[in-house]
C-alpha cells in the first residue's frame, strides 16, 4: 500500500494536483500525519498555484532531489506509464503508482476512518441459489462507442454485464447486440450526452430489478451478491475536490454551462436549490456517470436528472449544441443527487477497475 512506501522515504512529492492528487493528499495527511514537500504537475495552465498553502510547481522548477524523493503519480492510471518514464528519464530512482485500486485502498481508508461513504459487502444477496444476473435480477450495462480503442487488458464480461451500444443511431454501424436507439432512445444525441444516452435507454427499456451503467475502460466491481432490499444503490467512492465539486465541474465546461445548471435547478427545482448549491459547493463528487442501483431508484434519478438536462438543452447555447457538456452535466447532476440524498437512502460503494 502506498503508506508503506511512504514510510520508507523521508521526503515525498505527490504528481498531480487535482482530484486523485487532492484525495490522496487528504487521505494520507490525515491518516499518517505524513505531508509532501509539493505538487507536481507537467504544466500550470488548469491547475492551482498551490493547495492549502503547499506550492504546485513543474518538474524543470520544483526542486526535488531525484535521488532520495519519492513522487507518487496520482493521476488517471491512463497517463502514469507515460509520467512514469518522464520521472525516470529525469533521474527520478523512486516513483509509485497510485492505480485505481491502490487509490480505492487508501481513500476506503480514509473515509471508513472519518465514519462517510461505506463499501459495499457480501455475501449478502442470494436469488434462489442463483446470483449470475442472468434470471432479471441484475443487468451492469457496459457502455461502448464504435470509435472506443482497443485495449490492452480487457477483461471478460462476467454474465450480469450486458455490453451496449452507445451513438448506434447517427453511427450506422452496429458493434453490440444492445444498443442505445432500441425502443424510447435519444441516441441521436450521443455527442452532447456520451455514456449518459446510455444511460437513457437503460431507464427507458431496461427491466432487470437492479441496473447499472459502466463504461468499457472503467468497470464497477458489483457483484449480485453486494445487492440486498436494504441497499438502494452502489457508486465508486467520491473524489474529494479542491477548492469544491463545482470548480470541478466549471474545468470541463466553463462558466456558461455551470450558470445554465444553477438556472435549471433555480427554475425546476426552488425549494430543493439551496440544499443543491452546497452540494456543489461541497467537497465531494461522483464521477464517470457510474451507478448500480435498484431500477425504481434508477428510474427516479434518472427522471430527475435528465428533466434538468432537457431544460438546458432549451437555453439553446451553443457550448451545449456542440460539446459533449451535457455529459459532464448528467455527471455532476449524479454528483448532487445521490449526495443530497444519502441521509435518506442507503448508498454503498464498490471499487472501481480502470483498464488501458
Amino acid at each position: 500500500m502506498v503508506i508503506d512506501i511512504v514510510r520508507e522515504h523521508s521526503k515525498f512529492a505527490i504528481y498531480g494536483a487535482q482530484v486523485v492528487a487532492y484525495g490522496a493528499y487528504v487521505a494520507i495527511r490525515h491518516l499518517f500525519c505524513y505531508m509532501p514537500e509539493c505538487f507536481v504537475v507537467s504544466k500550470l495552465d488548469g491547475n492551482p498555484v498551490e493547495i492549502e498553502g503547499l506550492p504546485v510547481r513543474t518538474l524543470d522548477v520544483c526542486g526535488l532531489d531525484a535521488e532520495s524523493t519519492l513522487v507518487i503519480i496520482a493521476v488517471t492510471e491512463l497517463l502514469q506509464d507515460e509520467i512514469a518514464a518522464t520521472l525516470q528519464a529525469k533521474g527520478y530512482r523512486h516513483i509509485f503508482k497510485l492505480t485505481a485500486h491502490e487509490e480505492h485502498l487508501l481513500m476506503s481508508e480514509y473515509f471508513a476512518s472519518i465514519g462517510k461513504f461505506p463499501l459495499a459487502v457480501k455475501p449478502i444477496y442470494r436469488r434462489n441459489g442463483n446470483d449470475s444476473g442472468s434470471n432479471g435480477v441484475f443487468s451492469l450495462y457496459e457502455v461502448r462507442h464504435h470509435l472506443d480503442k482497443p485495449l490492452r487488458n480487457r477483461p471478460e464480461l462476467r454474465s450480469w454485464e450486458i455490453p451496449i451500444q452507445a451513438g448506434a443511431e447517427p453511427a450506422g454501424i452496429r458493434i453490440c447486440e444492445q444498443q442505445d436507439n432500441d425502443g424510447d432512445n435519444i441516441s441521436d444525441k450521443n455527442k452532447q450526452y456520451c455514456e449518459a444516452s446510455a444511460m437513457y435507454s437503460v431507464w427507458k427499456n431496461a427491466s432487470a430489478e437492479w441496473v447499472g451503467i459502466e463504461h468499457y475502460r472503467r468497470h464497477l466491481l458489483v457483484t449480485p451478491d453486494m445487492l440486498s432490499d436494504d441497499i438502494d444503490a452502489v457508486m465508486p467512492l467520491p473524489y474529494i475536490c479542491f477548492p469544491n465539486s463545482g470548480s470541478q465541474f466549471r474545468r470541463f465546461v466553463g462558466e456558461e454551462v455551470a450558470w445554465a445548471l444553477h438556472k435549471a435547478l433555480r427554475e425546476l427545482h426552488p425549494d430543493k436549490y439551496e440544499t443543491y448549491v452546497r452540494c456543489l459547493n461541497g467537497e465531494y463528487h461522483y464521477a464517470y456517470n457510474m451507478i448500480v442501483a435498484k431500477k425504481a431508484v434508477f428510474d427516479k434519478f434518472c427522471e430527475w436528472a435528465f428533466n434538468i438536462a432537457g431544460y438546458i438543452e432549451t437555453l439553446a447555447l451553443q457550448s451545449v449544441k456542440e460539446t459533449r457538456a451535457l455529459a459532464y452535466v448528467m455527471e455532476q447532476l449524479t454528483s448532487i443527487y445521490f449526495i443530497a440524498n444519502r441521509d435518506k437512502s442507503m448508498i454503498v460503494h464498490a471499487e472501481k477497475a480502470i483498464y488501458t
